[in-house]
């Protein structure tokens, strides 16, 4: 079909006929016969339109005539890929003459690579092998499907050390995911004593940069004591893996088990984890038995059988009743590789055992009010490329991320200039509970402004690179589970600065838990970055240390001015480098290869940028090494700053509401007769309406 559409567009062109008319706009039906891509007899799928708008370039290209901007209107339905729907330079458009796909109805024409499961396929359980694994009141209520019989290729099974998502296909019943059989059902076992904390994975990384000459300890799993009965019943050999925070809080991964030892209540792990099994941070050890046949015991939960190639579920209703899909097909569902100026506008993009959809150096591409959800990894992912655009989008559900976004020359300080804007983002680390975040902008020079984060165990924006503006978002209930943590988090790269966070609402932030969490948190020597204007409610724990909600980890020439925090413990917090630490940092290989191999920041690139950087190598003393506050409002602190915050005396401290609208329902807009612009002269309106998504 391919080849007659291309073949029957450049005769019309090569014959001299003009067809612009005709084929500016296409139509793509699922289930449609005969298509010729017109309203009446649209094409049946994605790529015949695509292959007619590829003959359209082609001949343009040939011809050297104007180019005319192409349309392909996708009806709602269900286009099932069994690979990406990629899109390359020959599917690029012009800046006058773009190419657009857009669903006719918005969010009604749905994309997927997961795998539809017939009903009448699923069978009772009738292995006793199987049978005896199972809890007992989940016998008779767990159905069996044969996945060989419908060419589902297995993954390998997980490795010793891992971390999520697992290699296992993902199910679906009515596009809500399904869960895992696990133990407990829900929240967490506890480390009851640690009997031997293992090996470290990475020895010379686990708490300092400096260290990083440190040898590699050779692999060794450690044992721990349990309290709970469960872990008795197990069998090691079946393959049991644990997903734990082991160490500290904010990292977790997974480990199989070697042994159980049901006497003495202790199981050994085969692998090793990062950091070792050891109490890094003050609360208890976590963890959970994941994928696990024998505690498949509850309606929602799976099981697949990777070497035999079985799928169990413990059904909430009739099977008959129920849309199944699996996705087991580890590639973005739509590939964007090289084209440029290509709009992809109002789809659902879902179920994907990869990324959604995944941009590869492209350029001058949009991606507007699309719904990007219950994908295995994250939402979108665009690496490389410029001047992309992500709009209005809702992206939700996701494994491992929301929108990420890596582009532009950090040595030489181009920038990417990728922008996201209203999109609501949430619910983006499904799998991995650390570091999978709602947004990340990394390399340089992006915005992101008028997004809503929330829901999520750990951070919900990184940033990664330079001269990023972070402004009219609003980030809330984030790191809720993890801990020494922040909802906006950057570090352990001085040469990443001049980043800009302003005009964004904060609030409940963090939870109590030991180490402390923040609002925003500078890093491991971060540095030269501004947080201007900004609302903060109820925003982060200072825990047993010096955590503030805007938090400076050894790092200096950091800034916070004009911002409000309201029911914040410790507004400022700082815990300062000895001088020694910060000479180690700056003579440690990790710092030499990213100050001056990576970029180099004694550059005249650099210094023009970044003047403050002259000398950084040199290491200064503590007493030049400041972070600076200015004109901000503190209500109702019950902490004071920490470390090297130079709080001066345009700071305002107050035990009383200042003026807000009304503070009852959240809107923390200042009154025009608020008493802060009598009493912090040049205090400027923070823009609280204008914050969020805009309609």
């Amino acid at each position: 079909m391919k080849k007659i559409i291309t073949a029957f567009f450049v005769s019309l062109l090569v014959l001299g006929m003009t067809v612009a008319c005709e084929a500016r706009t296409f139509y793509v039906s699922a289930g449609a016969t005969d298509g010729d891509g017109s309203q009446e007899k649209p094409f049946a799928t994605l790529e015949d339109a695509q292959a007619a708008t590829r003959a359209i370039i082609q001949a343009g290209n040939q011809s050297g005539t104007e180019k005319e901007s192409i349309e392909i209107v996708v009806k709602d339905g269900v286009y099932r890929l069994s690979q990406s729907f990629t899109l390359t330079q020959a599917d690029s458009g012009t800046e006058n003459a773009p190419v657009v796909y857009r669903a006719e109805n918005r969010h009604g024409a749905r994309l997927t690579t997961a795998f539809k499961l017939d009903s009448a396929q699923w069978k009772t359980v009738t292995d006793t092998d199987i049978l005896a694994r199972l809890p007992e009141n989940a016998r008779g209520k767990v159905w069996e499907f044969d996945l060989n019989a419908v060419g589902v290729k297995m993954p390998v099974k997980p490795g010793v050390h891992c971390r999520t998502p697992l290699m296992v296909p993902e199910l679906f019943a009515d596009g809500m995911r399904m869960k895992m059989a696990r133990w407990p059902n829900d929240g967490w076992a506890t480390v009851a004593k640690i009997i031997d904390g293992g090996s470290k994975a990475n020895s010379g990384l686990a708490s300092d940069a400096a260290k990083m000459n440190e040898k590699p300890e050779p692999p060794r799993g450690g044992t721990f004591e349990f309290s709970d009965d469960a872990p008795k019943r197990w069998k090691a050999e079946n393959g049991i893996w644990l997903l734990g925070y082991w160490c500290f809080d904010w990292h977790d991964d997974v480990l199989q088990v070697a042994t159980i030892d049901a006497e003495k209540k202790q199981i050994t792990l085969a692998g090793q984890s990062t950091y070792g099994l050891r109490q890094g941070n003050p609360s208890p050890r976590r963890w959970y038995a994941i994928h696990l046949l024998e505690e498949l015991d509850i309606p929602g939960e799976y099981y697949v059988d990777t070497e035999r190639g079985k799928l169990y579920f413990y059904p909430e209703k009739e099977l008959a009743e129920t849309q199944m899909t699996l996705s087991f097909r580890n590639v973005p569902t739509v590939l964007i590789q090289g084209a440029s100026y290509v709009t992809l506008d109002g789809f659902t993009v879902e179920e994907s055992f990869s990324d959604g959809i995944s941009c590869r150096d492209a350029k001058y591409m949009t991606i507007q009010n699309c719904v990007v959800r219950n994908t295995r990894n994250t939402g979108i992912a665009s690496m490389g490329g410029n001047d992309n655009q992500f709009i209005g989008n809702l992206i939700q559900f996701n494994g491992t991320g929301g929108l990420h976004i890596y582009s532009g020359d950090r040595k030489t300080l181009t920038a990417g200039n990728c922008l996201a804007e209203n999109n609501i983002i949430h619910n983006f680390a499904e799998h991995r509970l650390t570091y999978a975040n709602g947004l990340l902008l990394a390399g340089i020079g992006h915005t992101a402004r008028h997004n809503e984060l929330y829901n999520a165990p750990h951070q919900a924006i990184a940033i990664g690179g330079n001269n990023m503006l972070l402004e009219y978002n609003i980030i809330h209930h984030v790191c809720l589970t993890g801990d020494d943590a922040a909802a906006c988090y950057k570090g352990r790269d001085p040469s990443k600065r001049g980043n800009i966070i302003r005009w964004n609402y904060w609030h409940d932030i963090g939870s109590p838990r030991g180490h402390g969490n923040a609002a925003i948190y500078f890093d491991d020597g971060d540095g030269g970055e501004m947080v201007y204007g900004n609302i903060f409610v109820n925003c982060g724990d200072p825990g047993k240390g010096s955590f503030g909600t805007i938090f400076c980890h050894g790092g200096h020439g950091n800034f916070a001015e004009n911002n409000i925090f309201v029911d914040c413990k410790r507004p400022l917090g700082s815990s300062p480098w000895n001088d020694k630490r910060w000479k180690d940092y700056i003579d440690a290989p990790l710092w030499q290869k990213r100050l001056l191999e990576d970029v180099d920041i004694r550059s005249d690139v650099y210094l023009k940028a970044y003047p403050e950087l002259k000398g950084f190598m040199d290491g200064a003393p503590i007493t030049e090494r400041q972070n600076f506050a200015k004109k901000n409002v503190f209500v109702n602190p019950t902490m004071e700053p920490s470390g090297t915050w130079q709080v001066d005396d345009s700071n305002l401290i107050l035990d009383h509401d200042p003026g807000f609208v009304n503070a009852a329902e959240g809107n923390w807009e200042l009154k025009a007769d608020s008493e802060i612009f009598e009493k912090i002269p040049g205090f400027q309106a923070i823009p609280f309406s204008k914050m969020g998504v805009q309609k």
